[in-house]
């Protein structure tokens, strides 16, 4: 996604701190499918300390997300904070870069951050979302039907072994 929007001139800054403030919100998160997020917005605030020889920039993203809860399903909307750095050297080629370090040539005018920040606000996501990240109960109702298994057996009932396994396990021990 190409947006002036994300984009820092670096011939625009002044030598040591600048700052900026972008807004993610459903139009920004709109090329991208985040598997499982309803909507999702975030503010981010950049300090930018700019050298001679490099770019460091520090992050600091603030937003939420609308999802459903891994245990009960329902919609929950939970907060999101995090903060992220990434420096860009300046150097002969740009033909290499690592996870926070991106290396660019003088010739180089500015830099979209649009897909940094994408990838940035998906790493803030947490992996199991849960009702209690948004300070909620989940749904009574749906726990209750799920603290029983497909057989009608309540979570940790001793279940006998079906019989088959037993003597299939017994031939494999056997040779």
């Amino acid at each position: 996604m190409k947006s002036k929007e994300y984009f820092i001139e670096f011939n625009k800054l002044r030598t040591g701190e600048n700052s900026f403030e972008f807004c993610l919100n459903s139009a920004f998160f709109k090329p991208y499918s985040i598997e499982g997020i309803i909507d999702a917005e975030a503010n981010i605030s950049l300090l930018l300390n700019k050298t001679e020889t490099m770019y460091d920039l520090h992050f600091k993203l603030e937003g939420s997300i609308l999802t459903n809860c891994d245990n009960c399903l329902d919609e929950v909307n939970i907060p999101l904070k995090s903060t992220f750095n990434l420096l860009m050297k300046i150097s002969e080629t740009d033909d290499y870069t690592d996870d926070e370090i991106i290396y660019i040539t003088k010739k180089l005018i500015g830099y979209d951050l649009s897909q940094y920040l994408y990838e940035s606000f998906v790493l803030s996501i947490p992996q199991r979302k849960l009702c209690s990240q948004a300070n909620k109960e989940c749904n009574p109702m749906v726990i209750d039907k799920i603290g029983k298994s497909n057989s009608g057996h309540e979570f940790g009932d001793e279940i006998t072994e079906n019989p088959l396994w037993s003597e299939l396990k017994k031939k494999i021990k056997n040779n």
